[in-house]
């Protein structure tokens, strides 16, 4: 079983939000960033899952979906 990608999705939006945002807003985007991981971890999902669920081809369904959503 893999990490449904929207959630995936929402996990790597909210780490691209913290590595962007400016320095008064980090605590707020990385409490946004742990909240995405832990709902993974919940579905019983590791940190391992979530590294060995990136490559090319996500990060490119990614900007996609980035695009779609106006994200």
């Amino acid at each position: 079983m893999k990490i449904p990608k929207e959630l995936m999705f929402e996990y790597l939006l909210s780490l691209e939000n913290f590595s962007e945002s400016h320095p008064t807003l980090k605590d707020l985007t990385m409490k946004e960033a742990l909240e995405s991981q832990k709902k993974i971890i919940d579905l019983g999902f590791t940190d391992k899952d979530i590294l060995d669920m990136k490559s090319e081809e996500l990060l490119l369904e990614y900007k996609k979906w980035r695009k779609d959503t106006g994200q």
